[in-house]
């Protein structure tokens, strides 16, 4: 509930998205439990998503935790998690700017590379 709250705060604050009025609900297949920030753009996106009524990329992912500023910070095992996602199918992935660098990039993704969530969500949601 604590990453929820902070996600929707910086969407609020940093993105301009009024969700002060809005329910706000986050539901993940199976029930699992996210406890993990590498998942905070993921979600934060997906409430953009909904809000604006614009659909995620279809052959996009995204990875990065998103900070109090809006600042998107790289995650732990990115290099794993993008080999796996170019795996699946993946042809583009959103990754904090930092990632969006990386020397043994793997093959068959673009990386993306985003400062901050509202770049991020320019990136992502188709219009």
């Amino acid at each position: 509930m604590g990453r929820l709250l902070l996600l929707t705060a910086v969407l609020s604050q940093r993105v301009g998205l009024k969700l002060s009025m809005q329910d706000v609900f986050v539901n993940v297949v199976g029930g699992l439990k996210i406890a993990e920030p590498a998942a905070d753009l993921t979600v934060a996106l997906a409430i953009a998503s909904s809000f604006r009524n614009q659909p995620v990329a279809e052959d996009l992912v995204v990875i990065g935790e998103v900070g109090l500023s809006g600042e998107l910070r790289t995650v732990a095992q990115a290099q794993r998690r993008l080999i796996e996602a170019a795996r699946l199918g993946f042809k583009r992935a959103v990754v904090p700017h930092t990632l969006a660098r990386l020397k043994d990039k793997p093959d068959g993704i673009e990386l993306i590379g985003a400062r901050t969530l509202a770049q991020a969500m320019e990136f992502a949601l188709v219009r």
